[in-house]
């Protein structure tokens, strides 16, 4: 079938996806999906194929934002893993530092004894004595803070660690999703948008056959007259008299514009463009009756 464009990329199985909607378009299954007979993208081969690229990088840079974020949830999620298989570790220093802190008390009240009162203070032997018990106390206190403080900041560490990590993983999560609902609807988009191409390139081969015979193009009411006399306007016509769509093709002549299937079963855009191109190459002259109607 002409049309194909020379070194198309198919990604992700577009191509694949392309031919069905091609194939459901020739059944006339999908003809409401299609776009309307006039629409610019069906006559400017550049035009569509630049559509087509736009979706294609689309779906390149998709491609590689769900790649960057799904190595970063996995680098996330291997850290969490590694949180989680040293839980035991951090509970056993988490332990530590309670027994030390509780020692730690224990060991102020043991050595000084309850907190000094005044009287313990004026009944110090040596003014030295006093003051060596008001260091021991200070220092005891501070040991004490420390290690209470370690205790806590340790807590809180896995506490935060685990919380911080999760809730990005959960962010890059959402991420993920729409990256993937985007790319789910560029890639349904990109049979139609080939599809396109196809009927530009029907198209920019008729365009070429007038630029070299020159051969003058019949105006949209022309065509409009011939297709009248020649089915009524109805592209589905199917009477059983080898004649077929809208133009009345023959299989044979459907062939040779490069057709396939049965014409009363292709899109009506798929028939202009074809109907176009064999007049460009052939004239009035396979239409023997209704072709009066053109230049």
């Amino acid at each position: 079938m002409p049309g194909t464009a020379p070194g198309r990329r198919r990604r992700l199985g577009a191509g694949a996806l392309a031919a069905g909607v091609v194939v459901l378009a020739s059944a006339g299954l999908v003809a409401a999906a299609q776009p309307a007979p006039t629409d610019p993208q069906l006559f400017d081969l550049e035009l569509a194929r630049g559509e087509l690229d736009a979706l294609e990088t689309r779906i390149d840079d998709l491609q590689l934002e769900i790649d960057g974020t799904i190595e970063a949830i996995d680098a996330m999620s291997i850290e969490m893993q590694f949180v989680t298989l040293n839980e035991p570790t951090r509970a056993e220093t988490l332990q530590e530092a309670r027994t030390r802190a509780r020692q730690m008390a224990i060991a102020a009240y043991v050595g000084i004894g309850p907190p000094l009162s005044g009287i313990d203070l004026l009944d110090a032997a040596t003014a030295s004595d006093l003051s060596w018990r008001n260091a021991i106390m200070r220092q005891q206190a501070e040991r004490l803070k420390a290690a209470a403080e370690t205790y806590a900041s340790l807590a809180e560490e896995v506490d935060a660690s685990v919380l911080a990590i999760s809730d990005e993983i959960n962010a890059q999560t959402r991420i993920l999703e729409a990256l993937n609902r985007e790319l789910s609807q560029v890639i349904r988009a990109v049979p139609q948008a080939e599809w396109y191409v196809e009927i530009a390139l029907i198209h920019d081969l008729a365009d070429q056959e007038f630029a070299e015979n020159g051969r003058a193009e019949p105006t949209p009411e022309q065509w409009r007259q011939l297709r009248f006399c020649e089915s009524t306007e109805t592209y589905a016509i199917d009477t059983g008299n080898s004649f077929y769509g809208a133009y009345q093709f023959t299989w044979d002549t459907w062939t040779t514009v490069g057709g396939e299937g049965n014409p009363a079963l292709a899109h009506p855009a798929e028939q202009d463009a074809r109907a176009r191109l064999l007049y460009s190459r052939r004239g009035s002259q396979p239409w023997p009756i209704c072709g009066r109607y053109l230049p």
